[in-house]
């Protein structure tokens, strides 16, 4: 049976699980975000209380919430993580798509999302 062949890769060239493996020792652990057993219970809560994806809505579809999301990135904006004006029930395809676009556009495109949400904006 034919093989694949070996990929030719430059010397000193890192792959793709060397990059990947190298940006999560960056990032840290999901504790050491913040995500823990007192985070789980709230997001839970709060996608109990709002079940449908708010991304979707804003489209017109509807999408059940997978996850709860943090309207402003907690990573670069301080104090924001336990705000929960700023929480959004989502789905992983917005959070992993539209959303991350926003977020790379700035803080511009957070406030109008905000707006469009119904939310206040980060002064």
């Amino acid at each position: 049976m034919p093989t694949m062949p070996k990929r030719l890769r430059p010397a000193g060239a890192r792959s793709k699980v060397q990059v990947r493996r190298e940006q999560d020792e960056r990032r840290g652990s999901a504790a050491s975000r913040g995500y823990d057993g007192r985070w789980a219970k709230a997001s839970a809560s709060f996608r109990r209380r709002c079940p449908l994806c708010e991304y979707c809505a804003l489209n017109g579809r509807v999408e059940p919430a997978t996850l709860t999301d943090h309207l402003y990135p907690h990573r670069v904006y301080d104090d924001v993580f336990w705000i929960t004006d700023w929480w959004v029930a989502s789905c992983a395809a917005c959070h992993s798509g539209m959303k991350q676009g926003v977020e790379r556009a700035g803080k511009a495109a957070i406030d109008g999302l905000a707006l469009r949400l119904g939310r206040p904006t980060l002064p």
